[in-house]
């Protein structure tokens, strides 16, 4: 299974419960589809960059979910007939991907073989303070 992530904007005018409606929509499909909800985050209505149809608002939707492309495609086609829905867009994410910030791996520090000492560099030795 593949992860992908599918973000939709819906009209400004509909009321809470209509969305609401569409989410449940889409979780039904990614559910008889056997795929995974992974996570939904409703964004609210936020200022479009450019107007969609006449509008400058839109109401944002973000939905994660686990499964196969038969899925992405019905939840697409859905999306794209749905009267409420002023854009869309899925994507693929990495196999890595989980959305959060992964912190860096330190490579391990290599200590010289016991009873040895380590050399000074040739930088070391050519260097001269310099007094004021």
């Amino acid at each position: 299974m593949r992860t992908y992530e599918t973000i939709f904007i819906a009209h400004p005018d509909l009321v809470e419960e209509e969305v609401k409606a569409l989410i449940e929509r889409m979780k039904g499909i990614i559910e008889n589809l056997n795929g995974q909800l992974i996570k939904v985050e409703e964004w609210g209505r936020k200022k479009l960059a450019y107007k969609l149809k006449k509008l400058t608002k839109g109401y944002y939707v973000l939905i994660r979910f686990l499964g196969n492309g038969e899925i992405l495609v019905e939840i697409e086609r859905n999306l794209r007939l749905s009267d409420a829905v002023l854009k869309y867009q899925s994507i693929k994410l990495d196999k890595n991907a989980s959305g959060e910030v992964q912190p860096e791996v330190q490579p391990p520090v290599q200590e010289p073989p016991e009873g040895r000492e380590t050399e000074p560099s040739k930088g070391d030795e050519n260097e001269k303070e310099v007094k004021s």
